[in-house]
C-alpha cells in the first residue's frame, strides 16, 4: 500500500500532539496523584464527547457496541493510568520513547490474533526502531544510579493495549464513524473514571498553588491528546492499516524528547542515537511499502 501525503501529514500531526502530551502529564502531576491525572483526563474526554455520543447513538450498530467499548478501554482507559504511573518515576521524554513499542506489539498481536500477514521487511524495520527505544531505556537512570527499566513495565502494558485497540478498529470497525467510535468509547470509560475521581481528595487539592496550571494542563491533555488525537488516529487506521497508524509511536519520542529538553530535561548523546535508529526503522518500513506499491 502506498500512503498518501494526507496520511503522512495526519501521522505527523498526531505525533506532535501526543509528543507534547507527556509534558501536560508532567505538569498535571505537580498537583494531582498519578491516578487522579488519569481519571481527570478520561472524565474531561467523556464531557467533551458527550454531545457526539448523543448525536451518533442511533447510527451505531448494536452488534458492534462491544467493540466500541473494547476500543475505549484498550485505546484510552488503561493506557491513561499506565502512563501517569510510569511518569512518576520516568522523565516525560523517555516515557514518550517507550511509547514507540506500540508498532512492535501491533504487528505481533495482529499476526497472532487478527490474521495480519507477516512481512519480513516490516518486521526488520520494527526491530531497528525497537533497538532505538531499548537503547534509550537501558541508559536512562534514576537519581540513585539504578535503571528505570522496572518502572517501564506499565508502559509495556500500555503499548500492548494500544496495539489491541488498533487491531480491533481495523478488523471490526472499519466502517465506523470516527466521531462515534471515540464518543462511545469515552462514554464506556468516562462514567467509572469520574466516579473514581470524586472518591479521592481531588477537590481538596484546589487550594494548592499549582492547581491552576495542573488543571489546565490536564484539560489540554484531554482535549488535544485524548479526544482530537484519538479521533484522528481512528481515522488514520481506517484509511491505512494498523502498522502504519502505529508508526506515530516512533515519531512521538522525537517530539517528546525535544519538548522535554525545552522544559529543562537533559538531552544526551544516547537520546540522539536512539532517535536515529527510530527514524531508520521508519525508513525501512516506508521503503518496503513504496516498493510493493510500484511493483
Amino acid at each position: 500500500m502506498k500512503y498518501s501525503t494526507n496520511n503522512w501529514l495526519l501521522l505527523i500531526g498526531l505525533s506532535v500532539i501526543w509528543g507534547f502530551s507527556f509534558i501536560f502529564m508532567k505538569y498535571g502531576l505537580k498537583t494531582f496523584t498519578w491516578d487522579q491525572v488519569a481519571a481527570l483526563r478520561i472524565s474531561f474526554s467523556f464531557v467533551f464527547t458527550l454531545p457526539l455520543f448523543i448525536y451518533h447513538f442511533n447510527k451505531i450498530k448494536r452488534a458492534e457496541i462491544k467493540y466500541y467499548c473494547a476500543v475505549g478501554f484498550f485505546g484510552s482507559g488503561l493506557p491513561a493510568f499506565c502512563f501517569t504511573f510510569a511518569q512518576t518515576h520516568i522523565a516525560s521524554g523517555i516515557t514518550g520513547v517507550l511509547n514507540s513499542l506500540t508498532p512492535v506489539f501491533t504487528f505481533v498481536i495482529g499476526v497472532l490474533l487478527f490474521g495480519m500477514r507477516f512481512e519480513r521487511m516490516k518486521f526488520y524495520g520494527l526491530l531497528i526502531a525497537l533497538t532505538g527505544a531499548i537503547l534509550l531505556v537501558v541508559f536512562d537512570k534514576t537519581e540513585g544510579g539504578e535503571s528505570n527499566l522496572l518502572y517501564a513495565l506499565p508502559l509495556f502494558l500500555a503499548t500492548m493495549s494500544y496495539a489491541m485497540s488498533a487491531n480491533i478498529v481495523k478488523k471490526y470497525l472499519q466502517t465506523a464513524h470516527p466521531l462515534a467510535l471515540g464518543a462511545v468509547g469515552f462514554m464506556f470509560i468516562g462514567i467509572p473514571a469520574m466516579s473514581y475521581l470524586f472518591s479521592t481528595d481531588f477537590v481538596d487539592r484546589a487550594s494548592m498553588e499549582t492547581f491552576a496550571i495542573s488543571f489546565s494542563s490536564v484539560m489540554a491533555l484531554s482535549f488535544f491528546g485524548t479526544v482530537l488525537a484519538s479521533l484522528g488516529y481512528y481515522m488514520l487506521i481506517q484509511k491505512t492499516d494498523p502498522i502504519f497508524g502505529s508508526l506515530v509511536a516512533y515519531l512521538i519520542p522525537i517530539v517528546a524528547i525535544i519538548a522535554g529538553a525545552a522544559d529543562g530535561e537533559t538531552l544526551k548523546a544516547y537520546h540522539l542515537a536512539g532517535m536515529a535508529f527510530i527514524l531508520l526503522g521508519i525508513w525501512v518500513i516506508n521503503r518496503r511499502s513504496a516498493s510493493k506499491a510500484t511493483a
